[in-house]
């Protein structure tokens, strides 16, 4: 499948807070049992950040709010909606060939 990449421009302080938040989500994933090196395995010696784990949380958290638009029903849209304040619906078509026809209507 092909992925597109984009470029966030974040403030130092945002990006800090999702270094916890990325960090937390990490150690809680694994029940606090890690040893040093697995902790630091999505840590960017050379920016000395944890980047690569805000990137997969970010791509996470992407892929649910995606699922939020596709399916109305799911538990998701209620993120989508807090999130944007948007309740619309998918506009078939209209942005790619892979928004197919099968999508949830909104009951």
């Amino acid at each position: 499948m092909n992925k597109k990449k984009i470029i966030l421009n974040l403030s130092e302080e945002t990006f800090q807070y999702l270094e916890v938040l990325a960090f937390g989500l990490n150690l809680e994933q694994h029940d606090g049992n890690q040893d040093n090196k697995e902790l630091l395995n999505g840590h960017n010696k050379q920016n000395d950040d944890f980047a690569p784990l805000v990137s997969r949380m970010i791509e996470d958290i992407a892929v649910s709010l995606a699922d939020g638009v596709r399916r109305p029903g799911a538990w998701e849209r209620n993120v989508v909606n807090s999130l944007t304040g948007w309740n619309g619906t998918v506009n078939r078509g209209m942005f790619g060939e892979l928004i197919d026809m099968e999508t949830e209507e909104i009951k």
